[in-house]
């Protein structure tokens, strides 16, 4: 990795948080605490709430891009979805290394454009899909990396209504999550999705529940439920694989293995008939370290920057999961910007 603007092993990396809302306070927050690290200010497009961030954190307030541009080796853009590609690509072309929230733009194109920028100016982009740094979900990575084939996912994300995101449906906001994680569990292209909406008076859009059923080339199927309707917080992924049945849970960074076989005998003639069919069943509760993911994804931004790692999630990464995520909102009719030839079987559930 070529480190610009003079950053050296020796120096702190000065860092910028473009975005002073409720996820940007998160990030100023976790800087603030990263050993190796300057954080420098924080920019909004409403100065009042860039002043009252700087205040909190006892930093400076940007006026301008231009301004933070002069000042940082690093920057997380923490803005609306709409302005991701714009304030993302000034900055990688100006040779500064970005951190880019979930999704990463709102058309392929617009991906394009920062994927091209980090890669012709030599920087880190690293976007934040942050359940993959959930320490069950990096566990679940190596349970399945090489011993057991996937056969079927599960995943359920939902909780109530919420006024953080109303921007965008409920596959942009939740599902995308569970949609990049089980990509990267699955490691196969997905052939076909289809999707159902639940429609009532005040949701007639049906863009509050949602749930799509995957195809994977490998044959694997996943079946995916986002809600911002349901009357309890769900964070859960369940795996069935060639030997065992794995259940996850994101919140509680929790994993139980269930396995099953046949009862072992000692005296196979002895045998009555109906016991046969006896099973074994056994459940194994791995003991997991917690730790907090957005510290751990900053810290791996962190570490990316300094060409001690190469992003987790790569902005080729983050495409793959919006064009499931597009493919979702097609089945449902539901409009967007992409006009990008289509290259996912679409249909819509009955």
């Amino acid at each position: 990795m070529t480190h610009l603007k003079g950053f050296s092993m020796s120096n702190l990396l000065k860092v910028a948080v473009i975005g002073a809302g409720m996820m940007g306070k998160n990030h100023l927050r976790t800087y603030k605490s990263l050993p190796g690290v300057e954080l420098v200010g924080v920019y909004d497009i409403f100065a009042e709430s860039a002043q009252k961030a700087a205040e909190m954190f006892n930093i400076k307030a940007f006026s301008s891009l231009e301004e933070v541009a002069h000042k940082v080796d690093a920057v997380s853009v923490v803005t609306t979805s709409v302005a991701h590609c714009e304030v993302g690509e000034f900055f990688l072309n100006k040779g500064i290394h970005c951190m880019i929230e979930k999704p990463l733009a709102t058309t392929e194109e617009e991906c394009y454009r920062l994927i091209n920028a980090a890669q012709k100016n030599n920087v880190t982009l690293l976007v934040g899909h942050i359940e993959r740094f959930n320490p069950a979900v990096e566990q679940m990575g190596k349970i399945l990396s090489d011993t057991s084939k996937i056969r079927s996912l599960t995943a359920q994300r939902m909780s109530a209504a919420s006024g953080r995101i109303t921007d965008v449906d409920v596959a942009m906001d939740l599902m995308i999550h569970d949609v990049e994680v089980i990509q990267s569990l699955v490691k196969s292209p997905v052939v076909n999705v289809q999707a159902a909406a639940v429609k009532t008076p005040d949701n007639i859009s049906g863009k509050n529940y949602i749930t799509a059923l995957l195809e994977f080339e490998n044959g694997a199927t996943a079946n995916i439920t986002a809600s911002r309707i349901t009357q309890a917080r769900v964070r859960t992924l369940t795996v069935t694989t060639d030997t065992n049945y794995i259940d996850m849970d994101f919140i509680n960074q929790s994993i139980n293995v269930h396995s099953q076989g046949r009862m072992p005998y000692v005296n196979q003639e002895e045998i009555p008939e109906w016991m046969n069919y006896g099973l074994k069943g056994s459940v194994e509760q791995l003991f997991i370290p917690t730790n907090q993911p957005l510290q751990a994804e900053l810290s791996h931004f962190v570490a990316c920057v300094n060409g001690l790692a190469t992003p987790r999630i790569t902005g080729v990464d983050a495409l793959n999961a919006l064009r499931v995520i597009w493919k979702v909102q097609d089945a449902l009719g539901f409009e967007r910007a992409i006009t990008k030839p289509e290259e996912i079987k679409t249909t819509k559930a009955a």
